[in-house]
């Protein structure tokens, strides 16, 4: 874990070891993993922004050209511009409110939980936004003249799509799990100090 930079010290009143941590080596960890979990937050979300602006736009633009006038493409290219929309409102949302967290160790820890629980919320989100989209996809590619084994395809990509977002969000939540795991055994050596006192 974080603990690496555990000093091991020999209690002579007690005759039992005590552990000390290098508390500037730990605060730099965490300053890192939540530099980390900003960077992946940030990503994600401009990636997320971008992919919806341009397949909405594409989405648009091809049924503009056919004369379609299908519906389905419409509302697909409406739930994306609405989902970039949402994230991005997110988005300002969350860098307005990260100068909350404290400058100190504990602070930066939390900082770090709270984007990586953004992360988490947002990597589901996303799992569960493929369910409308790859519908309104398979609706808006139907049709009499459309070869079924094309609708087998997409189906099995956007299934292929939701398992591995399914990895992916398992991994966000593994990392908050740890950085939970870190702040809870900080604040039981905090707690173990006091009652010392």
């Amino acid at each position: 874990m974080e603990f690496d930079d555990i000093r091991k010290i020999w209690d002579s009143q007690n005759n039992r070891p005590l552990y000390a941590i290098d508390e500037q080596a730990l605060h730099k960890r965490i300053q890192a993993r939540k530099k980390r979990s900003g960077r992946i937050a940030d990503t994600s979300e401009i990636v997320l922004i971008t992919a919806n602006i341009v397949a909405g736009g594409i989405v648009l633009i091809a049924d503009i050209l056919k004369q379609e006038g299908n519906p389905f493409a419409y509302a697909m290219t409406f739930v994306m511009f609405l989902t970039a929309a949402i994230v991005m409102y997110s988005r300002m949302r969350r860098k307005r409110h990260e100068n909350r967290f404290d400058r100190t160790l504990v602070g930066d820890l939390d900082h770090a939980i709270a984007n990586a629980a953004w992360q988490v919320r947002l990597s589901q989100a996303m799992r569960w936004y493929l369910v409308p989209v790859a519908g309104l996809t398979l609706l808006s590619v139907w049709g009499p003249d459309k070869p079924l084994w094309a609708l087998v395809l997409i189906f099995v990509f956007f299934i292929a799509v939701f398992y591995a977002s399914g990895w992916e969000h398992r991994w966000y939540v593994s990392r908050k799990r740890s950085l939970t795991k870190l702040r809870e055994k900080l604040m039981q050596e905090e707690l173990d100090e006091d009652f010392m006192l």
